[in-house]
């Protein structure tokens, strides 16, 4: 019974919306325009603003097995990269999700996908252990 509330503990779900502002976010992100480039690296850095936003890159990380995985990987790689610079200002329910997650994807079908997983993990290590 403990373990089935710790687990509901993580659920959370994306608003659909912010969702689909971060899927766009990502794709741009991926535009070989610099100008473009700039303008993601500017909203990326805005949204770092918001507690959650680290939930959103998990999820599309690890959830939205429907996007590409250039899209997956990269949002992972935000992550990575959020971890490594701000994990110490993580709410405790964002670093419980990002651990959930990353302990349920690291078997994931894709080697790009899994090997996102593994970095974040390694990233994150000092903070969770």
């Amino acid at each position: 019974a403990a373990w089935d509330a710790a687990k509901m503990e993580y659920e959370w779900k994306p608003d659909e919306q912010g969702l689909q502002q971060i899927l766009q976010l990502l794709k741009e992100s991926q535009s070989p325009d610099t100008t473009t480039q700039r303008a993601v690296q500017q909203k990326l850095e805005q949204l770092n603003q918001y507690p959650d936003f680290n939930n959103y890159l998990i999820f599309v990380l690890t959830k939205l097995k429907s996007e590409d995985e250039p899209t997956r990987s990269l949002s992972g790689l935000i992550l990575k990269n959020n971890v490594k610079a701000h994990f110490h200002n993580f709410p405790n329910g964002v670093t419980d999700f990002i651990k959930s997650e990353c302990l349920n994807n690291i078997g994931d079908s894709s080697p790009l996908i899994r090997a996102t997983v593994g970095n974040i993990s390694l990233a994150s290590m000092k903070h969770f252990c």
